[in-house]
């Protein structure tokens, strides 16, 4: 019996694998959320997002998936910048230096949810790939952690 369990144990290897593919199945879904909602102001986002597994912890484990992107992908995620701010939770033409003037215009800026929303679709995915390695313990903890990996709009 023993020998049947632990041939359906998942290896390092393995483990490892499967945190880098689930790391590359969402930047490669949050490249086509950019690709589909925005226009050429993401040209640099688009080209420079990069999923990271970190793996420095001496034990040769995967334990945690980066996402790596141009500082202006949270203002592609909050619809700011370049004229446009947030106000009463909302995007609105204007700016917070009171000596700068915003032109009125049309409202061309709206908020992407180009990697928050990819990274909760799938987050169960990564719960059970730990919970694949560790257990039922560590897939609950991964899901608790969800505040830690998106990015936070007040």
């Amino acid at each position: 019996m023993d020998t049947e369990y632990n041939a359906l144990q998942m290896t390092a290897e393995e483990y490892n694998e499967r945190v880098r593919a689930w790391g590359e199945t969402v930047r490669s879904r949050s490249l086509g959320t950019l690709v589909a909602e925005t226009q050429t102001y993401s040209g640099n986002l688009r080209s420079r997002l990069k999923a990271a597994t970190d793996m420095d912890r001496g034990d040769g484990l995967a334990h945690a998936v980066a996402f790596k992107f141009m500082r202006y992908g949270v203002f592609v995620a909050y619809g700011v910048g370049n004229g446009y701010i947030r106000q009463g939770g909302r995007v609105v033409r204007g700016s917070h230096n009171p000596n700068r003037h915003v032109a009125a215009g049309p409202m061309r800026r709206r908020p992407v949810d180009w990697l928050d929303n990819n990274i909760e679709e799938h987050i169960h995915g990564l719960a059970d790939i730990a919970g694949d390695y560790y257990g039922d313990r560590a897939a609950r903890e991964v899901l608790n952690q969800i505040d830690r990996v998106t990015i936070a709009k007040k």
